[in-house]
């Protein structure tokens, strides 16, 4: 209640597999479509299990692209994936130990480029969804882990003025800090006797 009660927050679930996120996530998705399409806004979403542990940052960033130029009309299509590459093709020229290579061939040089470190994919990703004037987003992302979690809603936060974001990972958050606007509910807590940490946001036991 309190995640759906505000306009821009970030709910981290964490349960170990088959404790029923996968469900959850599907269910907040449906009911975020049924309201997007009142009120005009955009929803997002991801399932890790749909990819490999090796590409699933990477295949990540391009869903969520692919999901945004669905969402819009052809006009715009060609200018959001020049934003994407453009974005890309900037920071790959930034870090000197992934210049181009004379003699690397054209595939492998288009691939070191998509292949970005996390941080400069979910940056390529929000320019996209700022130059595309995205105000209200629903960002749904299932089995990730807490570091692509915190990066996305702390690039999110500066480029949207309505986010509503649900994430879950398969353990305890390990970071004691969680990011601002950003509550926690973690799997079996009271249970096992373990105290609640409280920061900014208020952290729930689930069961």
């Amino acid at each position: 209640m309190q995640w759906e009660s505000v306009d821009s927050q970030a709910l981290l679930l964490s349960a170990p597999p088959g404790h029923g996120t996968t469900e959850v996530c599907s269910h907040v998705i449906d009911l975020a479509k049924k309201k997007a399409s009142q009120t005009n806004s955009y929803v997002l979403y991801f399932f890790a299990s749909s990819t490999t542990d090796a590409m699933s940052s990477t295949n990540f960033a391009h869903t969520l692209l692919q999901q945004i130029v669905c969402c819009s009309n052809a006009k715009h299509a060609d200018y959001i994936a020049t934003t994407f590459l453009g974005t890309l093709l900037r920071r790959h020229f930034q870090r000197p130990t992934q210049a181009f290579k004379k003699d690397d061939e054209p595939d492998t040089t288009i691939e070191n480029i998509l292949r970005a470190p996390d941080d400069v994919l979910i940056e390529a990703l929000l320019e996209v969804i700022k130059k595309t004037g995205i105000q209200e987003l629903s960002v749904v992302v299932d089995g990730m882990s807490e570091d692509i979690a915190r990066l996305v809603f702390k690039y999110s936060m500066r480029a949207i003025r309505k986010l509503k974001a649900l994430f879950t990972i398969d353990e305890s958050p390990k970071y004691g800090e969680i990011l601002d606007r950003m509550t926690c509910i973690e799997y079996d807590k009271e249970r096992k006797g373990l105290h609640i940490r409280r920061h900014s946001v208020a952290y729930i036991s689930a069961d």
